[in-house]
């Protein structure tokens, strides 16, 4: 298996998991914007574009390991912005999300 197989196949489990929960989210976008960097060289004008976006937008943002390090009333403050930006991207983030699938689900 080479390295471009094993990020093609995680990005697809990432895939799926967006899809199916808001858990993590955060997380899962960045590694995702992660992923699509090392493939592609840049995100930008790829499937992973979107990831991208929501990663700069958010990069303000704590992220799983750093949550518990905020106080609650800046954790209440990160969540509803992260809730925000999950409704504001959900459509984009689906497409993106089912074209990864589309194009790596069979690798």
């Amino acid at each position: 298996m080479n390295v471009h197989t094993s990020k093609h196949q995680r990005a697809c489990e990432l895939a799926k998991e967006i899809l199916a929960s808001d858990i993590d989210y955060l997380d899962n976008v960045i590694e995702m914007w992660k992923i699509g960097n090392s493939i592609h060289g840049s995100v930008w004008g790829t499937e992973f574009h979107i990831f991208g976006v929501i990663a700069s937008d958010t990069d303000h943002l704590p992220t799983k390991t750093v949550r518990e390090h905020c106080s609650n009333e800046w954790l209440l403050k990160a969540d509803k912005e992260i809730s925000e930006c999950i409704i504001f991207y959900r459509e984009n983030v689906k497409k993106a999300c089912n074209e990864i699938l589309s194009k790596y689900g069979g690798v």
